[in-house]
């Protein structure tokens, strides 16, 4: 692996860990969570910048469906992060107070939407790219035995699909959610747990998608990096 992919891939996985931190605003409280989404911020334009050539060549080469659906799905996932922010910034009580935007209840209402709606297109679009991530995570089943990582997998993607219905995810992407759902009792830890484990299903689950897609010659024509 050269240094720029590696470089790419950490600030990729520290944004993932970012959007879920940001997500725990319950538990944080506001002025941890107004520098985290601003780190977020940060590497998001940092993430851009280092995929800026993915930009330039949209309207060049073969455009295959799935080609489409990528390229569907990193729009979305790009105006959902410009919403994110630019909601962040009109509801900043204290990084951005100097603004004196003041805040809304639309503004709160979109902000909490577009946070949803990001983490769950972040995962659809760590899985579009899995087989590009795929060949990094070898080295795992170099230092532990295959079926304790495929056990891991299945056991953290069974916990990811209860967790999606018992956290309400599906209520956290409609416009009068209420803002984040935390059941009664719930910690810090099984919050960040439960989303993660939330993140890794969905991913998973759309790269095994294309991936099956893929060797059908379906709709993607045998190459889901097309």
């Amino acid at each position: 692996m050269n240094t720029k992919i590696r470089f790419k891939l950490g600030v990729d996985l520290i944004m993932s860990v970012l959007f879920l931190l940001s997500l725990a605003y319950p538990f944080t409280g506001n002025f941890p969570h107004e520098i985290l989404g601003t780190a977020l911020g940060i590497c998001f334009i940092l993430h851009n910048v280092l995929n800026i050539g993915w930009y330039a060549s949209l309207l060049k080469g073969k455009h295959t469906p799935f080609r489409g659906v990528l390229t569907l799905v990193n729009l979305l996932l790009l105006g959902a992060m410009i919403g994110l922010c630019v909601t962040g910034i009109f509801l900043s009580r204290e990084v951005f107070s100097f603004l004196e935007l003041g805040g809304s209840w639309t503004a709160r209402r979109l902000h909490s939407v577009f946070a949803y709606w990001g983490f769950i297109l972040s995962a659809i679009h760590l899985g579009l790219n899995g087989g590009i991530i795929k060949p990094h995570l070898v080295p795992l089943q170099r230092i532990f035995p295959k079926w304790t990582v495929r056990l891991t997998a299945w056991l953290a993607a069974g916990y990811g699909f209860f967790a999606f219905f018992y956290w309400k995810a599906p209520a956290q992407l409609g416009l009068f959610s209420g803002g984040i759902h935390i059941p009664r009792g719930r910690s810090f830890i099984s919050f960040l747990t439960a989303h993660a484990a939330i993140l890794f299903l969905t991913s998973v689950t759309v790269y095994l998608m294309i991936n099956w897609l893929s060797h059908k010659k379906t709709v993607l024509g045998g190459n889901i990096r097309a």
